[in-house]
């Protein structure tokens, strides 16, 4: 939720609607906080890769962490700073050929990261994923929630949507993580819902326990 006026001004430029929605709730984010980090303090240094209004950053803040931002969206890296965030803008489909150089103690991605973005080419598909993981420091956590809408412009059929979410799958499971599938309910509890092929969370170093 943003309330300052010059953040609801700075949002109102996002590309995204959500982004652009002052009074988006931060209930999703304390679900996911409530359901896979029971007992795990955020005093480290992180990074959000699609951070829209900053929520995880805000929450980490509380307890004494840091927050880097990066999105391809100029207004939400000047709404970051504005906020006194890092904010880099960035194309995260860049990753793998332009790193970041540094780590962190978590990486977290809320509905950004697309298993279709390299459908067509495992190599590359192989290479996102290792530069996410990249990121991490090695006793490191990562929480990704992706938004795996299938592409308007190319008609792929069946087999091919279940094939690039089982590679996505797979070599998410080849570098450690545990993969989550999430019920109907659970993906609108934790704001990871609506047109897309699959409702899955992949973690590392992190433990689901649903909270009622």
């Amino acid at each position: 939720m943003l309330t300052d006026k010059t953040e609801i001004e700075i949002a109102s430029r996002a590309k995204q609607k959500n982004v652009r929605d002052p009074a988006r709730s931060r209930e999703h984010f304390f679900a996911i906080m409530r359901d896979f980090f029971a007992g795990r303090t955020l005093s480290g240094s992180y990074v959000d890769l699609g951070p829209g209004q900053f929520d995880f950053g805000e929450i980490a803040r509380k307890e004494g962490g840091t927050c880097l931002g990066i999105d391809f969206d100029p207004a939400v890296v000047e709404l970051g700073r504005y906020k006194g965030f890092r904010a880099i803008e960035r194309n995260i489909q860049r990753l793998p050929k332009e790193p970041l150089g540094e780590t962190f103690d978590g990486v977290f991605n809320k509905f950004t990261l697309n298993a279709f973005w390299t459908w067509d080419d495992e190599a590359a598909h192989r290479a996102l994923i290792g530069a996410l993981v990249g990121l991490m420091k090695p006793e490191g956590w990562c929480w990704i929630g992706p938004w795996n809408g299938v592409p308007k412009k190319v008609a792929l059929d069946e087999t091919t949507i279940a094939a690039t979410l089982d590679l996505q799958r797979r070599i998410f499971e080849e570098h450690g993580f545990t993969t989550v599938p999430l019920t109907d309910e659970q993906s609108r509890r934790y704001g990871i819902h609506g047109d897309v092929a699959n409702n899955v969370v992949f973690i590392r170093n992190l433990v689901f326990k649903p909270v009622r």
